[in-house]
C-alpha cells in the first residue's frame, strides 16, 4: 500500500493520460479533415470511378 508521500510521487497514471490526450487530438484532427474535405474526396473518387 502506498503511503501519502509515495502516493504523491507516484506518476504511473500520467503516461496513460498523455496517451489518451494524444489519441483524442488525433481523432479530432481526423474528424475535422473529414468534415472539411469529405465532399471533395467523394467527388474525386466518383470521377476516378467514372473513368474506370
Amino acid at each position: 500500500m502506498l503511503s501519502k508521500s509515495n502516493f504523491l510521487r507516484d506518476n504511473r497514471g500520467i503516461e496513460s493520460t498523455e496517451v489518451a490526450l494524444i489519441i483524442a487530438a488525433v481523432v479530432l484532427v481526423a474528424y475535422g479533415a473529414y468534415v472539411l474535405l469529405g465532399n471533395k474526396i467523394n467527388i474525386a473518387v466518383t470521377d476516378v470511378a467514372d473513368k474506370v
